[in-house]
């Protein structure tokens, strides 16, 4: 019983979780992100929202990118996994259980893919540059959508 406490669980894996959450860094999301709480995802800070009255939140017109998930009436789709890429280069991939994921980029050229969770939908991509100003929305539309029951 040597090294371990008194759930049976051996300290040496707790000290090394413990040692990144109390400096701070950001694991990789296998999981989804959590709702409405900002993370800085490889240096860009990424909100997962858009979720009843969470979507009103005045926090979330400061980013000026919003990427949304809607079906083929205009209605939007919760729950979608997102890989952001700029010249090729991947930068971030989460799981939103949203309908929106915000990001704060930096100036230049982005690509957004969206798969929707749960669903035989086609991913859907789009190509975007950050507004100088204001919010930029780039709307994944996925109009073969159909939950997988």
């Amino acid at each position: 019983m040597r090294g371990q406490n008194l759930f049976g669980t051996s300290l040496r894996a707790i000290v090394p979780v413990a040692l990144l959450v109390l400096a701070g860094a950001t694991p990789a999301f296998g999981d989804s992100m959590p709702m409405d709480n900002p993370v800085t995802l490889n240096g860009i800070e990424t909100v997962c929202t858009g979720i009843a009255d969470s979507k009103d939140d005045p926090r979330w017109k400061s980013y000026p990118v919003r990427i949304e998930f809607s079906n083929g009436g205009a209605q939007y789709l919760a729950g979608a996994h997102v890989a952001l890429a700029e010249k090729g280069k991947a930068l971030v991939s989460l799981d939103c259980n949203g309908s929106w994921v915000l990001f704060r980029l930096a100036p230049g050229s982005y690509e957004v893919t969206g798969a929707l969770l749960d669903s035989n939908a086609k991913p859907r991509t789009a190509k975007f540059s950050p507004p100088a100003s204001g919010q930029k929305r780039i709307v994944l539309r996925f109009p073969d959508f159909q939950a997988n029951q």
